[in-house]
């Protein structure tokens, strides 16, 4: 494991260097080789003296990621946290591939041995002004060829409510997002007349 740490809007002290290292050095049991694993620890104003601090990991693999986020009132609690969530993540990814080899599907099982080193996306710091708000966020997301299940296993797996994806029959991005009544819908673009 290649551990990274970087901080935004607060500072990263050898304390919380050593014992971030040390709580996800735990991960190495779950990677093999030389995986990249990025921890972003930030500080947020925020009403909530809960939710000061956020830690972010993020490890990107050849055909998926898993990434974990986490708030809470102190930058180790928040690590720790995190460190749970993408430990969980890891287990539900590998009992996936597994299950899918077993049913012969063509989808890599070798995804946690191949990797591919990115850097975590940064979001764009530039505040404009759209419509009703403001866009202050921008993050960038890598689309793969996979099956509109695969999209959904991935979007479940990451604990989101959509997910944007390529689909390997058609080559168009589509995205896959669950409705409120926990079932699932798919949008695909197509062109305007």
């Amino acid at each position: 494991m290649q551990l990274t740490i970087s901080a935004k809007k607060t500072t990263v002290t050898d304390a919380i260097r050593e014992y971030a290292e040390k709580r996800l050095a735990k991960l190495d049991k779950r990677l093999r080789g030389d995986v990249p694993v990025h921890l972003e620890i930030r500080r947020e104003g925020t009403k909530k003296d809960e939710d000061k601090y956020v830690a972010e990991v993020t490890i990107r693999l050849k055909k998926s990621f898993v990434r974990g986020e986490e708030r809470a009132e102190s930058p180790y609690t928040a690590v720790d946290l995190a460190q749970s969530t993408v430990e969980r993540q890891l287990r539900r990814l590998k009992t996936r591939f597994e299950k899918k080899r077993r049913e012969g599907s063509i989808f890599d099982l070798d995804a946690l041995n191949q990797i591919e080193i990115l850097e975590p996306p940064h979001p764009d710091e530039v505040v404009k002004e759209i419509g009703y708000g403001q866009l202050v966020r921008t993050k960038e997301h890598i689309v793969v060829p996979m099956s509109v299940e695969d999209a959904a296993s991935q979007m479940e797996l990451l604990g989101h409510n959509f997910y944007v994806y390529k689909d390997n029959e058609s080559d168009k991005i589509q995205v896959v997002y669950r409705r409120h009544d926990n079932d699932y819908g798919l949008i695909v673009p197509t062109e305007s007349e």
